[in-house]
């Protein structure tokens, strides 16, 4: 896939991605343990894929150093099992979406402990209004069962809310944690340069001993998917039915699976390539902007009632992306862009190297 500006990037990310929100939602419906079946059979995609044309069957001699990709992987395993424990301590779905909502802010706080960038006013005001849209999409999208389940906490005993306050602890773990992987992405890129491609490969074939632990789960949703009904494969069949005059049927459920992989493919292709020319908190933004995108079209899509939260939510992101990107003008914007030289513990490095 091509991807030769950062702006084309952020179009293939949101189409990508929107699109995959409505197979995504297919697959949730009709059986809502499938996410591990879903993530395992989307880390193999890439992985095969990174093997072939990548790796070259693994003729290809890999330049960032396997420590730094284990590193990588063991965060992102960190933040999935905290994020699974976190579902298991009462916590609602509402409320545990709305915390992954806040990565921008995190991102944010981190930037500026950690790699001690000079943030303008500007920018703490765009993540804000951002985060503040994606949150009252959140509550404006999520059923009213849910939304009672979480005003339900006062009602709580003692253990149960102690079990609760756990739960947000870990949420608020994953949280930081994951925007602490963004960081250390996007110091490692800049010490050995854009490495998306390998960085894709690496970041899901490694994991894949992990899911071992989650068989069962996805051998019971594997079944799931071959007992749903076989309805005729779009555009594959007309043109095999125009070939040899026969009829190309799979079951639906293999349909949306299929669709939704390759669907992923273009979104997390396209975010891997923003992280190697771009800051983390921009890709961070583009991923935020992607969800409260995920969230509008699956409004849309399913026939949801489109309220005036979601427009109330529609307005702070898109007047915080505007300000984001200083479309207003209000003053000059510190953080490096693509293209600038940025500098790293005193070592001035070009962000644009030829891309792998």
């Amino acid at each position: 896939m091509f991807l030769p500006t950062p702006a084309i990037a952020v179009c293939t990310v949101m189409l990508g991605c929107g699109l995959n929100v409505v197979f995504l939602e297919h697959l949730i419906r009709a059986s809502a343990s499938s996410g591990n079946m879903i993530v395992f059979f989307q880390f193999l995609f890439v992985s095969v894929e990174g093997f072939i044309f990548q790796s070259k069957f693994g003729t290809t001699k890999r330049i960032l150093p396997l420590s730094k990709y284990a590193v990588m992987v063991m965060m992102y395993f960190g933040v999935s099992v905290t994020n699974i424990m976190a579902l298991n301590c009462n916590i609602p779905m509402p409320l545990h979406m709305i915390f992954k909502s806040g990565s921008l802010v995190a991102n944010l706080l981190l930037g500026v402990l950690i790699l001690k960038k000079n943030y303008p006013f500007t920018k703490f005001m765009a993540v804000f209004l951002v985060s503040l849209g994606i949150l009252t999409c959140t509550f404006a999208t999520s059923s009213r069962s849910e939304i009672e389940s979480t005003s339900s906490f006062s009602n709580r005993d003692y253990s149960d809310s102690l079990i609760m306050l756990f739960g947000v602890f870990l949420l608020l773990v994953a949280l930081f944690m994951s925007a602490r992987l963004g960081i250390y992405q996007e110091t490692v890129f800049k010490q050995h340069g854009k490495l998306s491609r390998e960085a894709l490969y690496y970041n899901h074939m490694l994991p894949l001993p992990f899911f071992v632990f989650l068989a069962p789960s996805i051998i019971e949703n594997i079944a799931v998917l071959n007992q749903s009904e076989s309805q005729i494969v779009p555009f594959l069949s007309s043109l095999v039915a125009f070939i040899t005059g026969a009829e190309v049927t799979l079951p639906i459920l293999w349909q949306y699976m299929i669709a939704n992989l390759l669907t992923q493919y273009v979104c997390i292709r396209s975010i891997f390539y923003l992280v190697t020319v771009c800051t983390s908190l921009t890709v961070t933004l583009v991923i935020t902007l992607r969800k409260f995108v995920s969230i509008i079209i699956s409004v849309l899509y399913f026939n949801n009632a489109f309220t005036a939260m979601h427009w109330m939510g529609t307005s702070f992101v898109f007047v915080g992306t505007l300000l984001y990107a200083n479309v207003f003008g209000f003053g000059t914007d510190p953080s490096p862009q693509v293209g600038d030289k940025e500098v790293s513990n005193g070592n001035v490095s070009p962000t644009h190297k030829k891309t792998n």
